[in-house]
Order: structure tokens, then sequence, then C-alpha cells
């Protein structure tokens, strides 16, 4: 067994999908991965093996794949192109308050226009079938039955259920892999990479292990804090987002705990809370950045801002529009769940404002 865990950590370290980023936080995941690789397959018993149902028909194709109208609207200097919705108001605000900009960056200066505009950088897997890369098309790590995705009842007295799925959080930064774009100083540079596979953390198979690691967590599992969720699945129906209240994903659920179990009402609405959550962990871990109001710099986002995202569903139903964090699935993914497709992947869409101009010598 130990053979095949260590076969398996191999296959995922020498994965490399275009330049991969060198940041040291990279470095400390593939770390991580090892360890938690071994720690799993430790931890759980043998079990038959069994047929992969992982889909080799869904590999990423940008072009086909990414809802292009999501880009809208772009701010350039003030005056906007393109329709925007509420959600999209504030967050352009801050664009035409200050049509024009300055930044220093070292012994750099340029001064110029923002510009901002939603970018496709993040794609998300939500799969019951551990190892399934849907970006690549196949399955990389056959667990023999292991880590399994599942679907069960709750035995609270709510006769509601709750699916418990794996994670893949991939750097997707469409517009370099299209070359589009590149010219902007707001256009993130790292190629296509894995950043993190949830099969490889314990503590994503365990709420009580995850309450180990994010003990903040303890602090929002009361009825204050729930009382607070149903302001902000209200304002995400009507399509705003309440960023104070982090710990809520509007009508997806809470983002704690961190790991892989999420009540679920309808499918595409858990895997949705799925993929959220996986942001806002990727965020705890240190792997999470925004681009700064000013639009002169990436700022580190340990707690996210909810309003800078917004998602799309690409498997296994292309979605028709991107959806804001915690709008009701019944607003938006009518005819997305063909029976027997129970793994899903989404494009992560982050808000980018930029300062686009002309370098100082």
């Amino acid at each position: 067994m130990f053979a095949r865990l260590l076969h398996s950590v191999l296959a995922i370290l020498s994965i490399q999908l275009g330049p991969i980023t060198k940041r040291r936080s990279t470095r400390q995941f593939r770390f991580a991965a090892l360890i938690g690789v071994l720690l799993t397959g430790i931890a759980l018993p043998a079990v038959p093996a069994h047929a992969s149902k992982c889909p080799t028909d869904a590999i990423f194709n940008p072009i086909t794949k990414v809802r292009w109208n999501c880009i809208f609207p772009i701010t350039i200097g003030g005056v906007r192109v393109g329709s925007y919705d509420k959600l999209d108001k504030a967050l352009d605000a801050q664009s035409a308050s200050k049509p024009l900009c300055a930044c220093r960056k070292g012994a750099s200066f340029w001064f110029g226009v923002k510009v901002s505009f939603w970018t496709p950088n993040r794609m998300v897997d939500v799969v019951t079938e551990p190892g399934c890369m849907m970006a690549l098309g196949v399955d990389i790590m056959p667990t023999g039955g292991r880590l399994q995705g599942s679907q069960s009842s709750i035995s609270d007295g709510t006769n509601t259920t709750k699916l418990f799925a794996q994670m893949h959080y991939y750097k997707a930064p469409v517009w370099q892999m299209l070359d589009m774009f590149t010219d902007l100083p707001c256009i993130e540079d790292d190629g296509f990479d894995v950043a993190m596979m949830t099969e490889l953390l314990p503590t994503w198979q365990s709420g009580t292990l995850g309450a180990i690691i994010q003990p903040e967590g303890i602090l929002f599992g009361n009825p204050a804090a729930g009382l607070a969720c149903m302001a902000d699945s209200a304002a995400a129906a009507a399509g705003k987002v309440v960023d104070p209240l982090f710990w809520c994903m509007g009508s997806w659920g809470s983002t704690y705990p961190i790991a892989g179990d999420i009540h679920m009402g309808d499918r595409v609405e858990a895997w949705a809370g799925l993929a959220a959550r996986g942001t806002f962990m990727m965020g705890r871990l240190g792997a999470l950045t925004i681009h700064s109001a000013d639009g002169c710099s990436f700022k580190p986002q340990p707690i996210w801002t909810k309003s800078r995202y917004k998602l799309q569903l690409m498997e296994p139903v292309k979605g028709g529009k991107c959806v804001n964090i915690g709008r009701p699935g019944a607003l938006w993914n009518s005819g997305k769940h063909a029976p027997g497709n129970d793994n899903a992947q989404f494009m992560l869409f982050e808000k980018a404002i930029c300062c686009a101009g002309l370098s100082t010598p």
C-alpha cells in the first residue's frame, strides 16, 4: 500500500502544465500534499477497487467553455462599457470616482487611467471521484474506493441530506493562455498550475480535524451567526453580497467548517457551495490575492472579499451566466444537473482593477 501511495505522490508532484510558479506558497502546498497523502492513506482502511467515473471529455477549452459576457462591465477611465447588475455597481464606483491613477513599484513609476473588468483566473473542480482532474480529462490518482464522494441523510430530524466531495483548485490565467491583454499590469503572469487537491488534505475529509487548524470556526457555530447568514442569503437573492459576513455563503451555507461536507437541498447549489468554500480555504492558506483599490498591486486576502468573485458553471452543463456568491440555485441552475453526472467544474471570475498607463523614465 505504501508503494502505491508513494507512486501517486510522485505522479502528482511531476505534473507541469506550462510555466509553474516558484512562489514559496506553492512549494509549501506540495510538501503538505506529500504529508497529506501519507496520513490519509495510513488512516483509511482498504476497500475493493471500482471503476473510475471520471469524465474524459471535459478537457478545458477556454474558447468554448468560458462565458465571455461575464467579463463585463468594463470601466475605462470612468466610462463604462457593457451592462452590469447590482454586484458590479459598487465595485465600478471605485474606478469611476477616481478615473486617473499613478503607481510606484520599486524604482519604476507610471501614471494612466484606471481600468476594471472581470477576469477568468481560476478554475475549481467539485468531484465525487477522487483524483478526477476535469480540466485534464483524466483520473490521476486511483484510490481504490477511498476518499469517495457521497450523499447521505442527516439524522437531526430535519429530513435533510449532505454531500461530500473533493475539490481541485487551478491557477488558470485565461488571458495569458490566449496571449491577450498581456501588456496590462493587472494581468497575472503565472502559468497554468494545480494549486490544490483536497484529497491530500486530511482536514478536508473531516470537519473535526478542520476545526483544529481553523479554531475561529467555533465562533460562528451559534444561533446568532446563523441568523446573520439569513440576512446574507436574502442579499444574495437580490444580487448583492455582504462582505463583512465572511462566514456566510448566502443560500449555499456556511464557509465553516472548511471541509468537504455540505448541506444539500439542490446538488448544483451544493457544488457551488463547495467551490466557494474551497476558494475561502485558499485564502486561509495564504494563496488568495485581490487587486488593490488604486489598481497598483495585488494584496493578500486571508479573509475573502466575496464581492470580488463570481462563479460560472462549465461542467456538466455550461451555465448561461455568472452568479454572485450565495445566489439561490432556483434563480440560475435549472437543467444544469443530468442524472449520473456527479462531477462539476466552475470558472472563478475575479474583479480586476488596474492602472493602465505609461511608465516614466
